[in-house]
């Protein structure tokens, strides 16, 4: 056994570029199964250890096999370079030797692989290596009904297909993100999205329309009392809002990147249209209006609105709601302001990445942003006259609007 191992180590000494590629070898790979099953809190250890030691790892081999071919191009063939004769049993020790460190390079190699793919696919090297770039879209995610989804689910979906394209596109924006040459603010990925038929249903199956939803919204005047105000709404989602648009050939034609501008629509056939637009015909989609399911950003007075809803802001203080606004949207000092309003504005604010109030509007609803009524305009008509309505009624029935103590919610003892 020991010219065995005499021999083996003959071919790793042989060439300055083996010799080299063996000792790298060695340590990525036991630094690698030293750290590989352990968690970490920093995400540049999680590169470190499952992107940059397992790559480390695979150069020490191509060195080794460099090293030995040069060495045998110097000493006329590879039989001529062992200093220590392998022949019978020893031949066969020494090439099961060859076999078992191919066995352990193989699996090491397997397991850099998986570990780093997997890392390149958790939330925490999507949502955190890139400090600048992604941490207004990882914080809004945080807060999000989706947050315990992982980004890959949304964002790649099943299928090798996609996973090759989507990892492609992400050199691509490695190179804009060593160059700082990204977007700022991010633009949306509504263009590179896949249909939601391959993502989010995966989950959420269309045709199990939801049932009618009763919401209770609660909104606070920005007086001395900061008065609360109810609105109570009767949502028909299942018996109209979704009957109404899945399921059906409806298409539009945009006339601006973010999809806010939609002059014209098409409904089984029967085309609306404000003016004759030139562009992309789009095939609805569930992201049309649910376009912010997960990286959605808040609006000042809606966002104060629910911190006072749920006690995070104390509505005794005389004018907390008026003077949270004005802190919020720059009128009044934030440093001074309470932490619930603090918070407020760091999950919505980054100056870095020119996020402000507003930088990417929310379709669901037509509350602070056009949404709905994008084509519910009564603009938008057919050549017969007919125009796509905007009568409340269509979605909603009002049960109460704006009252102090509506009796809805007596009778339905939500008071």
């Amino acid at each position: 056994m020991k010219s065995v191992v005499q021999s083996f180590t003959t071919y790793l000494l042989c060439d300055w570029l083996s010799s080299i590629g063996a000792i790298v070898t060695t340590t990525s790979a036991v630094i690698f199964l030293t750290f590989a099953f352990q968690s970490f809190s920093n995400p540049y250890y999680g590169i470190v250890v499952f992107l940059i030691f397992p790559a480390f790892f695979v150069l020490g081999l191509v060195l080794i096999t460099a090293g030995v071919w040069r060495c045998s191009k110097r000493k006329g063939g590879m039989r001529n370079i062992p200093q220590v004769e392998v022949t019978g049993p020893a031949a066969l020790r020494f090439y099961s030797l060859i076999a078992l460190l191919t066995v352990v390079n193989v699996a090491i190699v397997s397991a850099g692989t998986y570990t780093g793919v997997k890392y390149m696919d958790s939330n925490q090297f999507c949502g955190t290596v890139c400090h600048t770039v992604m941490i207004p879209q990882f914080t809004a995610y945080k807060n999000s009904p989706h947050s315990r989804v992982e980004c890959v689910s949304c964002h790649i979906g099943p299928g090798a297909q996609w996973f090759v394209k989507y990892k492609l596109s992400g050199i691509r924006q490695l190179f804009a993100l060593t160059f700082h040459t990204y977007h700022r603010p991010l633009p949306t990925a509504i263009d590179s999205l896949r249909p939601s038929r391959d993502t989010c249903e995966q989950c959420h199956w269309p045709e199990k329309f939801q049932a009618d939803k009763l919401r209770v919204i609660r909104r606070y005047d920005e007086d001395e009392h900061n008065t609360e105000k109810v609105t109570v709404l009767l949502l028909h989602i299942g018996t109209k809002i979704h009957k109404a648009h899945v399921g059906r050939s409806i298409e539009y034609i945009a006339t601006d990147a973010d999809r806010q501008q939609i002059p014209w629509v098409s409904a089984d056939g029967v085309v609306y249209k404000t003016a004759d637009a030139v562009g992309e015909r789009r095939t609805m989609d569930c992201i049309d209006c649910h376009n912010r399911p997960t990286h959605a950003f808040e609006m000042p007075a809606p966002a104060v609105d629910a911190a006072l809803e749920f006690g995070e802001l104390d509505r005794s203080i005389p004018y907390v709601k008026r003077d949270a606004v004005l802190a919020l949207t720059g009128k009044k000092p934030i440093g001074s302001a309470p932490p619930a309003v603090k918070a407020i504005y760091a999950r919505n604010i980054f100056p870095e990445m020119l996020i402000s109030w507003g930088a990417y509007p929310n379709n669901l609803g037509h509350d602070q942003f056009p949404g709905c009524f994008r084509c519910h305009d009564d603009n938008h008509k057919s050549d017969s006259g007919k125009a796509i309505p905007q009568d409340c009624a269509t979605c909603h029935e009002m049960l109460a609007v704006s009252e102090e103590n509506p009796e809805i919610l007596k009778t339905l003892s939500l008071h």
